[in-house]
């Protein structure tokens, strides 16, 4: 019994033991944001961190605004053979030491995706302080150059691109999502952006760079093979249920009626079944939509009204879904995962058709495709 008790009473200094390993805050970079490109030569990987300066987050500060001492974050980039030289290059002329715990967004360039994603993605795998939650988007050129952006309401540019992904107004693809696809050799969708640059009145009505969300870019074996456009790749954002608030306009009477329909609620399903010609998706979408504004010529009545809309939007909808569709078979890339679905529904068909998927996605794939959608008219009472 004695034992016992001398034994609870030194328990807690055992606990006591400090973090031997410990890496002080202030002897740390967090990186915020990650730019992937390919090098200048074929060999070569150019990456690009993004971090925020704690010596120029001041309180109070104006957001996107500089100190007077300039920016209060720092784009490094460096060339290198693999991803982890490029970053000990840039360590190398750091005063601290690289850390990704707060890293949320990874932006790949074009030539890099088309080339090929997949040792960034074993990167991804073996680096412990990377979250997989992390955003991965790709851009339309260098992935750099989104790094440049004009962060107006926020303090960095990867805060911009963080919050647009999460407002979800089309993906918000994860790092695990992009690990699974590879992992089980399906295809893969990530936010397409887009640069430009334009006269901003918050920046003195100066021209500064800014960036946006395009379409929808397709992955299929670690590759960029497709892109969709914003209208197309919407519907696929629906399809994935990963589709933030939308609003869908229409018009009709040769143009002169109008309306526009907010969905708050959008949901999807995709299902299998086996036939005697193999097996048969049906994949569905559900909307919920308020009229928000109208325009109509002829003054029809609600029913009449709500009747016009809901048809035009399923065509429009179904139409769009069909068109995206098409393309991800012509890029090879089973974004919606279908081959999963397959083999979980039935196992013994999928180990026949699992080598050569791809050519069965792309040409003898049978889907059938279902839009349902609700549409009330807000402030009309009943």
């Amino acid at each position: 019994m004695r034992r016992i008790r001398l034994f609870i009473a030194l328990l807690p200094l055992l606990l006591m033991t400090g973090c031997w390993s410990k890496v002080e805050i202030d002897e740390q970079t967090f990186v915020f944001a990650l730019y992937i490109d390919q090098g200048d030569t074929p060999d070569k990987v150019e990456v690009t961190i993004s971090s925020p300066l704690p010596n120029r987050l001041l309180s109070g500060q104006q957001a996107g605004s500089g100190t007077s001492h300039g920016q209060p974050y720092a784009v490094i980039s460096k060339q290198g053979t693999s991803i982890q030289q490029a970053l000990m290059l840039i360590q190398r002329d750091l005063t601290r030491k690289i850390h990704f715990g707060h890293t949320r967004i990874v932006t790949v360039g074009r030539q890099y995706a088309e080339n090929g994603i997949k040792d960034m993605l074993d990167w991804m795998q073996r680096e412990p302080t990377f979250h997989i939650s992390t955003i991965v988007s790709t851009a339309p050129g260098k992935a750099k150059e989104v790094a440049e952006l004009t962060p107006v309401y926020e303090r960095m540019p990867a805060e911009v691109m963080l919050k647009m992904a999460q407002q979800r107004a089309m993906l918000d693809t994860s790092a695990k999502q992009c690990l699974i696809a590879e992992a089980s050799g399906q295809g893969v969708a990530t936010n397409y952006l887009t640069m430009g640059v334009m006269k901003m009145p918050s920046e003195n009505g100066e021209i500064k760079p800014w960036a946006g969300i395009q379409g929808v870019a397709l992955y299929y074996d670690d590759k960029l093979t497709g892109v969709l456009p914003s209208a197309e790749g919407r519907a696929i954002a629906w399809a994935l249920g990963r589709s933030g608030r939308q609003v869908y306009t229409l018009s009709w009477d040769d143009g002169q009626s109008r309306a526009d329909i907010l969905f708050n609620q959008l949901m999807s399903k995709k299902s299998v079944r086996m036939g005697p010609e193999g097996p048969r998706f049906t994949l569905s979408l559900k909307g919920d939509g308020d009229l928000i504004h109208k325009r109509d010529i002829m003054n029809r009545d609600e029913k009449e009204m709500n009747a016009i809309l809901e048809q035009k939007l399923r065509e429009k909808i179904e139409k769009q879904l069909k068109s995206a569709f098409s393309k991800t078979q012509k890029a090879k890339s089973d974004v919606l995962q279908l081959g999963m679905l397959l083999d979980w529904k039935y196992p013994k068909f999928w180990e026949e058709k699992r080598d050569n998927w791809t050519d069965y996605y792309k040409n003898d794939l049978d889907i059938e495709f279902k839009v349902e959608i609700n549409v009330k008219q807000v402030g009309i009472l009943s």
